[in-house]
């Protein structure tokens, strides 16, 4: 029988604990603990938290019940009263006293399950996953949910998703109403890409975040109609309101965050839908609420593809401010000669206008070629351009290629801030030069290019700082440009002089760099796109087919497309082949027996894929830099690209239309299905006449 003394504590303990009187729980519990010779430790904490929860309930046995087993009971109560003890320590702030003791309370009581969760659930908090999953294990199986429950949020927050939704799916079978394990288990369908299963369970969850969600997943899944219909009836939700009384400023700034996230994203849903003044209007919304940096550039992509360059290109500058990787160029970003120090672009011109400039690369290879069209605009005395390896070759037989190290200048800026810096405004401003690498493989040229960039390096009188590679490269690439003079010449030669009788030279690049941000979607699979390329060889087109992809054929591509891959030995020798080529075109039987013909060849860079393109009647190219190559090369270029599209095609919802860069773009009407490009792909390439 428990001592009247300690009956007295323990359920003034439990009254204090009930009550929310945290410090005076601990008081109490290690008043307890001592009197029963159990060493507390120093329980006692400073209170760090203004935020309470609500206590848990049915936390220990009534002590007035009269035990059947006095020490099993006894060891139980001490149990329940580390347990309150750890509660109360972990709602004061301290979770690594409260841990310690909920160990505590578990060596004395192992098969509580109360006991277990909670300690499962700070461990999981404090980031100890595999030691809060070895805490439940033992229940299981268990009738109990909480159990599953908890293990499934351990498992989610370890990035195990199989496992985290099958946890999640015994919750429901046990608590079939339970709606945040509902709302938990949309989110990790939508984040496997199990939409229709998401959807279907964000239906039956009421809560203003699930709702939220299930407008974002539909989206996700362009059903367009559904989501803009949805974030209408929740928009309601989301108005402006003051401080409420006795709201925290916490409390209210979270409410502000998330309706700036509402509307962003239901700027973005607009965006899509093609209905580009509204969504404007809630990315004002979204950036008046919170200023977050994310805003303000999906406004800027927003405000560029439907042509408005000089506002756009203002906001775009926010992307310099996101937190940069370290990288090859990261010293030119924090350096006191980076532009970005001066805000107006008019005093930035006239700052640089006599002085030395470096441009420097900043986002990916087609960002680099395609923005390197405004580097001729730009007014100072001497230019220089640091661009990633891959590009630095070719870049060297048009600009003044430098290495990392280049110090010997007075301002720097990187590629993509060119446009704000010039004041591009009009979409002929933004179209000008865009063909600025078309005449680097004509020998007079060739030649006054190098001796120019030869004499601009000298001038330097920094030798330590050129990139002597690049140089090495330009010089055995004149002694082989010599050689290949007769092939220069062919693919130069005016169209009248060329055979209409050849077949079209098409080269092709399908398959987006998985490394880049939509890369799946950006990417058509190449059987697909070999049928329209067979269809056309059906209906009369003689044409040959070159992969302009840098990777092996076969790591890039399904296993059953039919596709007879020829390995071309040597780039040089093949162009050479390909200038006196009469015909390469499929007999009938080639339609019905063979594979369709694709000729591969080893790129080293981006000059060897520049050669290969130049010798090309025309480009095929999804979203990616051989597109963007293309065009700067001067080659039509017919870009494939996913309906979503970026913003330097042009304005989304449309099919067919010329490019802000350049090309004839084809884009999807349907997400994700690739068909009506085909078929416009197919008709075109059929009336294409070399120009």
């Amino acid at each position: 029988m428990l001592p009247a003394a300690l009956a007295e504590i323990f359920t003034a303990l439990v009254r204090a604990y009930e009550q929310q009187d945290y410090a005076k729980a601990i008081a109490l519990a290690t008043q307890f603990l001592t009197s029963t010779h159990v060493n507390p430790g120093n329980p006692h904490t400073s209170p760090s938290s203004t935020q309470n929860p609500q206590a848990p309930q049915n936390l220990a046995p009534n002590p007035t019940q009269s035990p059947q087993n006095g020490e099993q009971i006894n060891v139980k109560l001490l149990a329940q009263v580390w347990f309150i003890c750890a509660m109360s320590l972990y709602y004061l702030g301290d979770m690594a006293k409260a841990i310690e003791y909920l160990t505590n309370a578990r060596t004395l009581a192992p098969s509580d399950e109360t006991i277990a969760i909670n300690l499962s659930e700070f461990l999981r908090k404090g980031g100890q996953l595999k030691n809060a999953a070895l805490t439940l294990l033992p229940f299981l199986p268990s009738a109990n949910p909480d159990i599953y429950f908890n293990l499934a949020r351990i498992l989610s927050q370890a990035d195990d998703t199989p496992n985290a939704i099958a946890l999640y799916q015994e919750v429901l079978k046990l608590s079939p109403n339970d709606t945040q394990a509902a709302y938990n288990l949309a989110n990790l369908y939508a984040k496997a890409g199990s939409y229709t299963q998401a959807i279907a369970l964000y239906k039956t969850c009421p809560s203003l975040e699930a709702q939220f969600n299930l407008a974002h997943t539909y989206t996700l899944i362009d059903d367009m109609d559904c989501a803009l219909a949805l974030y209408k009836s929740l928009d309601p939700y989301f108005a402006p309101r003051l401080r409420e009384l006795g709201e925290s400023e916490e409390l209210y700034h979270a409410y502000n965050n998330s309706r700036a996230e509402f509307y962003f994203n239901y700027a973005n849903a607009l965006r899509y839908a093609g209905k580009s003044r509204e969504a404007e209007r809630m990315y004002q919304k979204a950036h008046m609420i919170s200023p977050k940096l994310e805003y303000v550039i999906n406004y800027a992509h927003l405000l560029l593809s439907v042509g408005v360059f000089e506002r756009g290109f203002s906001y775009y500058q926010e992307r310099l401010k996101l937190p940069k990787q370290e990288m090859d160029n990261t010293r030119f970003f924090v350096s006191k000669r980076h532009i970005a120090g001066l805000l107006e672009p008019a005093a930035i011109r006239e700052c640089i206008k006599n002085a030395r400039v470096l441009i420097f690369h900043e986002q990916g290879f087609g960002d680099t070629i395609m923005f390197a069209r405004f580097v001729d605009m730009l007014v100072c005395k001497e230019k220089y351009l640091y661009v990633q390896p891959p590009i630095r070759q070719l870049f060297a037989k048009r600009f003044c290629v430098v290495n990392e190290w280049f110090n010997n200048f007075d301002y720097c800026i990187s590629l993509p801030s060119l446009p704000y810096v010039l004041g591009i405004s009009l979409i002929d401003d933004f179209a000008h030069n865009a063909t600025y690498l078309a005449r680097i493989f004509e020998h007079a040229s060739l030649s006054k290019l190098e001796s120019g960039a030869e004499s601009s390096m000298d001038s330097n009188k920094d030798t330590h700082e050129m990139d002597f590679g690049v140089l090495l490269d330009s010089a055995q690439e004149t002694i082989r440009q010599t050689s290949l003079q007769h092939m220069l010449d062919f693919a130069s030669m005016p169209a009248s002089q060329v055979s209409r009788d050849k077949p079209l030279q098409i080269g092709v690049f399908f398959h987006s760099n998985p490394n880049f941000a939509y890369a799946k979607h950006k990417s058509i699979p190449l059987g697909q796109l070999l049928e329209s390329f067979e269809s056309c060889a059906k209906k009369g087109l003689r044409f040959c087919l070159h992969s302009l992809q840098p990777e092996p054929l076969e790591s890039i591509i399904a296993p059953d497309t039919r596709v007879k891959a020829i390995k071309m030995p040597n780039l040089d020798s093949a162009l050479h082949a390909m200038s006196h080529q009469d015909s390469c075109s499929p007999s009938p039987q080639w339609l019905e027996n063979q594979a369709l013909e694709l000729h591969t060849y080893t790129l080293h860079d981006f000059y060897d894929t520049a050669k290969l393109i130049r010798s090309m009647d025309i480009v095929v190219s999804v979203d990616s830099v051989v597109a963007h190559l293309a065009i700067a090369l001067g080659i039509p270029c017919a870009a494939l690209v996913y309906k979503r599209y970026d913003w330097r095609w042009g304005e989304l919802g449309k099919t067919r239309f010329n490019g802000f860069c350049g090309g004839e773009v084809f884009a999807q009407n349907v997400y994700g299905q690739w068909d009506n490009v085909l078929q416009e792909l197919e008709s075109y390439l059929l009336h294409f006449q070399r120009d």
